[in-house]
């Protein structure tokens, strides 16, 4: 579950990158940075309570270069890769920590990759992004709403419901199978991003 929530936190941030750009209307490349003040998190549920692991957004890389080429309402997008390093998430304890590497495969595969492919303007407010999110060696390519709050800093916004087991992960029991994490997660993202 972790590794999933992992996964779509990455390809928010992937879609803000990707949504700062949308604003150009030719093929050019262009550099986009998120900055610190966003927020991502993944949520959850076991059968006894809930739980949030939020990315230290200071992890996140710097400005990104990407080529985008516009065809219509379709932004098509090229280098658009984020890659975030799996030890960025804060799950709030140490044993949740633990557990959410071990779902994900963090010694194996310590980066989740998130690569915007397309965006669909929807509206001037609005937005679907296709992403190709990598957890544990997996690629699963998802549409996601965005929601576009123009300003001097633009703000892109989202949820994205995902299955662990997509990814081929198996949700974590404790205490003999007494404590089980539930399959759904959402990934949650309010981006700040400057061009």
């Amino acid at each position: 579950m972790f590794a999933m929530r992992t996964l779509l936190l990455y390809s928010f941030m992937l879609l803000a990158f990707t949504m700062g750009f949308a604003q150009n209307t030719s093929s050019r490349n262009t550099s986009v940075n998120i900055l610190p003040n966003s927020k991502l998190t993944i949520t959850g549920d076991t059968n006894i309570s809930d739980f949030t692991c939020a990315f230290d957004p200071t992890m996140i890389p710097s400005a990104k270069k990407v080529k985008v080429t516009e065809k219509q309402d379709v932004l098509i997008f090229e280098n658009a890769i984020l890659s975030l390093d799996n030890t960025g998430f804060d799950c709030g304890s140490k044993g949740i920590n633990r557990d959410f590497h071990a779902l994900i495969k963090t010694e194996e595969y310590p980066s989740i990759f998130l690569e915007l492919k397309k965006l669909k303007m929807i509206t001037d407010k609005s937005a679907v992004a296709d992403v190709l999110i990598t957890i544990a060696g997996k690629k699963k390519n998802y549409k996601l709403p965005v929601e576009i709050i123009d300003g001097e800093i633009p703000q892109y916004k989202g949820n994205l419901s995902l299955n662990i087991n997509d990814f081929n992960l198996e949700p974590p029991k404790k205490m003999f199978g007494l404590i089980v994490v539930k399959e759904d997660i959402d990934i949650n993202f309010n981006l700040n991003v400057e061009k």
